[in-house]
């Protein structure tokens, strides 16, 4: 069965990233990174090595999936900072194959995917974070893990954009997300801004209006409450914080489902 050697490249979306001083590894990927001092917007490098009889876009579509699963959340909740997959490399390894007194070496050439589709924090010790944190994880149900991971994905997705408006979209979807799990009566009852900030001190009110007011006022440009052009001014001067406010409720969610299921 053939081997394959995958890379993926994630880069930092916006002008802060990460950087790890030694390699680290999460499951069967190997993670390291440029030097910071050589480049002071490094980039990580995924790598892992997979057997398969697939075409190479179902190769390409199994390693996006994968490093966007298990590798995206985790730089993204250690750093704070959002990544994008920038690019992803398959070699094919050589094959040997013995032929009585001959040996046959095969090569074969690499493949680049590009998928187009300054602040570096270093971690003194990244593999003793990144398994504490996998351990927390391991701890949570599926359900419960997949709820989190798309949190953070529309949160990465948002940091990434340059638009505020698309950027706050975005971190509302995220924060919707939790919600409807943390707050799911309240939810139902379309009470769960005032339930997130009773129960947790999330703020989701920005110049006197709810996130969902606001929402509401630039997508339907229509609302009773505020209008387009004034919801538009309220996110320019409040998205960032709001990001925040999100990204504390993702780490709230992971906490709150480790609690749940009562082991330490």
């Amino acid at each position: 069965m053939p081997s394959y050697k995958i890379t993926a490249v994630l880069e930092p979306a916006g002008n802060n990233s990460i950087a790890f001083k030694e390699p680290v590894i999460i499951g069967d990927i190997k993670l390291i990174t440029d030097d910071p001092t050589r480049n002071p917007k490094p980039k990580i490098y995924a790598e892992f090595e997979l057997k398969s009889e697939d075409g190479l876009p179902q190769i390409e579509n199994y390693a996006y999936s994968e490093i966007e699963k298990r590798v995206l959340p985790i730089i993204i909740f250690l750093s704070k900072f959002p990544y994008r997959i920038k690019d992803i490399k398959l070699e094919r390894l050589l094959e040997i194959y013995e032929k009585g007194n001959t040996t046959e070496i095969h090569l074969f050439d690499t493949i680049r995917i590009t998928d187009e589709v300054y602040i570096t924090k270093t971690l003194g010790n990244a593999q003793a974070e990144i398994s504490f944190l996998l351990e927390r994880l391991n701890k949570i149900d599926s359900g419960s893990k997949s709820v989190l991971i798309r949190a953070i994905k529309y949160w990465n997705r948002a940091m990434s954009d340059p638009d505020p408006i698309d950027r706050f979209i975005n971190l509302y979807i995220a924060l919707e997300i939790l919600a409807g799990e943390l707050v799911k009566e309240e939810y139902e009852n379309n009470k769960w801004v005032s339930a997130l900030y009773d129960k947790f001190g999330i703020n989701g009110v920005y110049s006197g209006y709810k996130i969902h007011h606001i929402r509401a006022s630039l997508l339907h440009y229509r609302n009773k409450h505020l209008s387009k052009d004034e919801a538009e001014k309220i996110v320019r001067e409040h998205v960032d914080e709001f990001s925040q406010e999100v990204f504390k409720l993702i780490k709230i969610y992971l906490d709150q489902k480790v609690k749940e299921t009562g082991v330490a």
